[in-house]
């Protein structure tokens, strides 16, 4: 039995060039937007964006488009981009559905890590230790992104962890809130010291406890920001 299809059994077109661009620049830019290199309210222009990726206009066009329709930027009238800011009923329930994904992923994560790799996640904590100490936003940003997919890659759960990276595309410029205002440093040891010693212990309950408190911590600064002074509706 030949199961091979027939040349015109499925309708495909060809590729193009701009179609592998247009993937390369949306990449680019939901990876700024998770990492919160993006602001909260700036605005995307194409032509300038096409510039500094080094493509044409269009493939860049597409994939503001793209991020738009999965609600990580707003559109104008115009079609202008913008990178939303949040309203604080969006906020709280993205970071309550992150809550409930990144603290399965840390008991997940805390039956199966083995010691290298908790050793790794270690290794990434204290590179936000060491950007805190420096007052270096950017480096707290980079890292502290780093060990929070580092953490979900450990419960080898790969539908979860796409699901956690559609939530962080949209909250993650909000981020950038922790740094616009004074915040009074906690008494307690930073939440990720926690949930090193839960994965060290094979302690789901506890892996799960410190996730929630480090997103809940500072989710309540940003949620308090933004709703002295929310967007528009």
């Amino acid at each position: 039995m030949d199961d091979s299809l027939p040349s015109d059994g499925l309708p495909l077109a060809p590729i193009h060039r701009e179609d592998s661009l247009a993937g390369k620049a949306y990449r680019q830019l939901r990876a700024a937007l998770m990492s919160g290199r993006l602001m909260p309210g700036q605005k995307l222009v194409h032509r300038l964006l096409a510039q500094e990726l080094g493509v044409s206009p269009t493939p860049v066009r597409e994939a503001l488009l793209r991020l738009a329709s999965e609600g990580a930027l707003d559109l104008d009238a115009r079609g202008v981009a913008r990178v939303p800011r949040l309203h604080p009923d969006r906020y709280a329930e993205i970071m309550d559905l992150r809550v409930d994904l990144e603290g399965r992923a840390a008991a997940r994560a805390a039956e199966l890590a083995l010691p290298a790799e908790i050793a790794e996640l270690r290794a990434i904590h204290d590179r936000v230790a060491e950007g805190r100490m420096r007052n270096d936003a950017r480096m707290v940003l980079t890292e502290n992104e780093r060990f929070h997919f580092r953490t979900i890659a450990l419960a080898r759960m790969p539908i979860l962890q796409r699901l956690v990276e559609g939530l962080w595309v949209q909250a993650g410029p909000t981020i950038n809130l922790l740094f616009a205002a004074p915040r009074p440093l906690t008494p307690q040891a930073h939440p990720h010291q926690a949930l090193l010693r839960a994965l060290e212990a094979h302690d789901g309950e506890a892996a799960r406890a410190a996730v929630t408190r480090d997103l809940r911590e500072h989710s309540a600064f940003i949620a308090a920001l933004l709703a002295a002074s929310p967007p528009p509706d």
